[in-house]
């Protein structure tokens, strides 16, 4: 009965330590409190009218999390722990509602998502479990999960993604698909197309090699769906310079109609790259089949050739542009590649008045201008950005929110002060800012433009924390979330501030929609901060706290990295609640190993606790994954001995002695230091040094240090003398600081010490004047000790 209720009591003490509650847990307090402490002025100021009129605390913002998706990441909890998952009916509604909301946000599959949906879909395309009622996947939810890959520009490009779009192409050729069939055809395409988008481009491209030539597939080899153009741009983007020339050769082989948008591409590749000869070649190669150049390779090249000193080569070009009189477009363009090559403003302004179309006079209007800001946004010359909207004044050309857009980028990427920026920002919110109805790519652009500026903010000093707050407000108004990078930048900022209700909004509101990596990178901002060391203990806790709360994936390694420090911190208390998070926690590769044992207990053995050594020694006893070893049994001697318990801490010694491992240079180094604190302690090291002599051992100075302080603590100053003298002898080096620091210290009085002190002046001159440079204090038998690092291991 005792069991059973002891066994309940623990489930009901982890389930209130994980809840959102504990991150207000109070700081661990030190054991050893003072009578001062206890009846302090702050005690007596706790009255009724304090407790009556006392602000309540902010409530913590909840955690957000995508609809549908902890429904998945339920079902693959279950799934791994070989538990009933869900109902499939839940699970096929959970996969919509998720593909709604990233279509409807325009949010991309992060790479945890990708990896768990391609699971997930496998899954539910599977035979329905019996007792299970309803329909198999339809064609309608992979098309969904189709646009979600191919529509919304990727934040991440992984395996996992280009794994899911095969899995798509896989199902979709099922014969369990309900509803209107797509042509299997169309189906690869969108496969291809979804390998090249995320990462695997040159897997693609064999792809296309293979039906390149098949009948069902010609139609979309030859240029449908902009396929081979599309793959063509990835493999640019990823830089496989071969893959695309060769990929090129095959479409010009086969005279097909879209070798000109592969001309460019490779064009604009080689600008791109500043790889000059080839770009010049390309650019000038008449184009296989006659048409005309994209604006958008026009300003590559124009960019490229101011980048490089070419302008003299590239104004033919765009001269011969003008004459063909173009669309507006690529008088844009022409406006461009004048600003690039430094042409005087007054020339661009009188261009610009004068452009001819195909169908006569065109007027410049806001595009214009926002074309001709991109140049300034792309040289960092605020001052050609200045004069260009000088001139739209002057022309009466209306700005809009676009326009101050490209200003904000601009001065960001130029370092410009936090007011300047600050500006565009309130000309930008006068202006309209964007419509509901904008482009996606509008909306994401704009999404990442506020990150840009979250994070410029973040490396101002002092940091503007009004300014942050009035951006944040803005994005959380405009239901747009920040990137990894920022919200780490932001979460180290309010630490450092205090404003840790604002770290937890940050997270509540963004780390569950980030993939493993992602919440990896605040991870990282956040140990960065526990583990400074200017970082006060206060601060550090409520830092591990939000860690150990928000990241339940948080590794062994990192809670190991904490450990350590709580112990450098000299607060073994707060280490102690750190190992036990670590072993109530439900995953293996989280829980403490013996190396963390080690840890902790050699911990413990210089910053005595012992209230905390006994805890987690009682941990050790119920963890029945752990087999000590003389290591562990080491660390737990050493602890032991560090709280006063040297007899007890012996027992670990016997067991040493009799293990099947048995003894080593560390447990003989660390039975020495026990003894030390031994009222007869010199009596059994007498007789294991009498064992080490007889077995003709190498002899390590920590070792022989550590025997040399257990004589020093019998009082036998004379064999303390004789056994500095032989330590060569011994061990193959000569006795430093650090050994007559040991015996110095050791020895039990005045007189002793006196004495030793005298003979080790004369004796070694050298180490005792690097002692004295040592600082002193009284231990609590009123004798001056010297303080040397004395740090044990097991």
């Amino acid at each position: 009965m005792r069991a059973h209720v002891a066994r309940h009591a623990r489930h009901f003490v982890v389930r209130r330590a994980s809840s959102s509650h504990s991150l207000f847990a109070p700081i661990p307090r030190r054991r050893h409190l003072s009578p001062h402490t206890l009846h302090s002025n702050h005690t007596q100021c706790r009255n009724f009218f304090g407790v009556l009129f006392q602000k309540p605390p902010r409530e913590v913002r909840q955690p957000e999390y995508e609809p549908g998706w902890m429904k998945i990441m339920l079902w693959r909890s279950r799934m791994l722990d070989n538990l009933r998952p869900p109902p499939r009916k839940e699970l096929l509604q959970s996969w919509r509602d998720l593909m709604a909301s990233k279509i409807k946000t325009g949010q991309p599959l992060n790479a945890t998502q990708a990896m768990q949906c391609r699971r997930l879909l496998e899954w539910l395309a599977g035979p329905i479990p019996e007792g299970e009622g309803g329909k198999p996947l339809a064609n309608s939810d992979l098309d969904a999960a189709r646009r979600v890959l191919l529509l919304i520009e990727p934040y991440e490009r992984s395996e996992a993604h280009v794994q899911l779009a095969k899995t798509l192409h896989r199902i979709w050729q099922s014969e369990e698909i309900t509803g209107k069939r797509e042509d299997s055809t169309k189906s690869w395409s969108y496969m291809v197309l979804g390998m090249a988008r995320h990462g695997a481009s040159r897997e693609a491209v064999q792809e296309l090699y293979a039906k390149w030539n098949e009948a069902d597939y010609k139609a979309l080899v030859s240029g449908e769906n902009k396929l081979i153009e599309k793959v063509a741009q990835d493999l640019a983007r990823e830089g496989h310079e071969q893959e695309l020339l060769q990929l090129y050769a095959r479409v010009e082989e086969d005279e097909l109609q879209l070798a000109p948008r592969l001309h460019e591409i490779i064009t604009m590749f080689y600008a791109q790259n500043n790889r000059v000869p080839e770009g010049k070649e390309w650019f000038a190669k008449p184009m296989p089949i006659e048409g005309q150049v994209r604006a958008e390779t026009y300003y590559a090249v124009a960019s490229f050739a101011r980048r490089n000193g070419l302008q003299q080569w590239a104004n033919p070009f765009f001269e011969e542009l003008m004459e063909r009189q173009p669309r507006k477009t690529h008088w844009h363009v022409v406006l461009q590649a004048m600003l690039l090559m430094g042409e005087d403003l007054s020339n661009v302004r009188k261009t610009l008045l004068s452009m001819q179309g195909p169908n006569g006079p065109l007027t410049a209007d806001t595009s214009t201008i926002n074309a001709m800001l991109d140049v300034a946004c792309d040289t960092l010359d605020a001052g050609l950005a200045d004069e260009i909207l000088a001139i739209a004044n002057e022309e009466s050309i209306r700005t809009d929110a676009e326009t101050y857009l490209r200003l904000m980028s601009l001065y960001l990427a130029a370092g410009s002060p936090p007011a300047t920026v600050d500006a565009a920002f309130e000309r930008f919110q006068e202006a309209g800012a964007l419509e509901p109805d904008a482009p996606m790519q509008s909306w994401a652009q704009y999404a990442q433009l506020l990150n840009r500026y979250l994070l410029y903010l973040t490396r101002q000093r002092p940091v503007d924390f009004k300014a942050i707050s009035k951006i944040l407000k803005v994005m959380e108004e405009e239901m747009l979330h920040l990137n990894p990078d920022t919200a780490a930048a932001l979460c180290l900022r309010f630490l450092e501030n205090e404003q840790t209700y604002d770290v937890l909004d940050i997270l509540s509101a963004n780390v569950f929609r980030y993939s493993g990596d992602q919440r990896d990178l605040v991870q990282q901002a956040i140990m960065s901060f526990t583990l400074d060391p200017q970082t006060s203990t206060a601060r550090a806790w409520n830092a591990y706290q939000i860690m150990k709360e928000f990241f339940q994936d948080l590794s062994r390694e990192r809670r190991e990295a904490v450990l350590r420090a709580f112990f450098d911190r000299k607060r073994p208390d707060m280490a102690t609640h750190v190992i036990s998070h670590m072993r109530q926690h439900s995953r293996m590769d989280v829980q403490p190993t013996i190396d963390t044992y080690v840890s902790v207990f050699e911990g413990f053995a210089n910053n005595p606790d012992r209230q905390g050594t006994e805890n987690v020694h009682n941990m050790l006893k119920m963890d029945v994954r752990i087999q000590p070893d003389t290591r562990l049994n080491t660390a737990l001697m050493l602890a032991y001995a560090a709280c006063e318990r040297p007899l007890y801490a012996l027992d670990f010694w016997n067991e040493i002695k009799f293990s099947a491992e048995g003894p080593t240079y560390g447990s003989l180094a660390a039975v020495f230091w026990v003894l030390e604190r031994k009222s007869d302690g010199a009596k059994m090291a007498r007789d294991i040094w009498a064992k080490i002599e007889s077995m003709d051992l190498e002899v390590p100075a920590n070792v022989y240090i550590n025997y040399i302080g257990v004589i020093s603590a019998q009082g036998d100053e004379k064999e303390v003398r004789g056994l500095v003298t032989k330590m060569a002898s011994f061990t193959g080096v000569e006795p430093d600081a650090m050994t007559l620091g040991v015996a110095f210290n050791a020895l039990p009085g005045d007189d002793l010490q006196a004495s030793f002190k005298e003979w080790a002046k004369q004796q070694y001159p050298v180490q005792w004047t690097a002692l004295l440079k040592k600082r002193k204090h009284m231990n609590e038998h009123g004798l001056c000790e010297y303080r040397i690092s004395r740090r044990v291991c097991a």
